[in-house]
């Protein structure tokens, strides 16, 4: 007979836990380009898994109407949206894109002041 150890079992569907490292979510915005117009806003989903999101104005709509200004505040829509790894290295921050598995997206060297 075997005891099973239930503090080593894992609950099946539960998210990990983020580790204790920092929140790189700010470096990754000054980090990544956006198009003329787009605003980009990281969040840390665990660990060094980040969704990133494109936000920018929807297409405007020829209605003949004028637009009210509050209105346009919910014209804002994902223009894109990609899953990022990311590990701050030495060399700066090694981000590469977990949406589509392709290679490094973008890479931001690190200034050492001596």
């Amino acid at each position: 007979m075997s005891a099973e150890n239930p503090a080593k079992t894992k609950a099946p569907g539960v998210t990990p836990p983020a580790s204790a490292e920092i929140d790189l979510s700010a470096e990754i915005i000054a980090t990544l380009e956006a198009p003329i117009g787009q605003t980009v806003r990281c969040v840390r989903v665990y660990g060094d898994n980040y969704r990133c999101n494109w936000w920018g104005q929807e297409a405007p709509r020829d209605t003949g109407k004028p637009m009210v200004s509050g209105f346009e505040a919910t014209e804002l829509r994902v223009r894109r949206s990609r899953f990022l790894k990311v590990k701050k290295t030495s060399d700066g921050l090694q981000i590469q894109d977990a949406t589509s598995r392709l290679p490094v997206v973008a890479q931001r060297q690190t200034n050492h002041a001596g």
